[in-house]
């Protein structure tokens, strides 16, 4: 009776040694997940930040001496 009890415990013992391990993997492995999607996250910032004052005085100037006022004229010939 007596061993019977040991290799019932010895298999509840190593069930839930098997259960944690399968639960720490799975925090392992959805922890690298976010830390993943984090980094992607702040590599699209950085993209946006690192666009200088310059280039957006440029951009800006590119726009203001831009024609738009006879922009339709040319869309009108087109269709005539």
């Amino acid at each position: 009776m007596e061993e019977n009890n040991k290799s019932s415990m010895g298999g509840i013992v190593g069930t839930i040694i098997i259960i944690a391990l399968i639960v720490l993997g799975g925090l392992y492995f959805w922890g690298k997940q976010l830390k993943e999607s984090r980094s992607l996250e702040n590599l699209g910032t950085e993209e946006t930040s690192e666009m200088t004052t310059d280039e957006l005085n440029t951009m800006e100037s590119d726009l203001q001496s831009a024609d738009l006022d006879n922009l339709d004229a040319e869309l009108k010939e087109e269709v005539q």
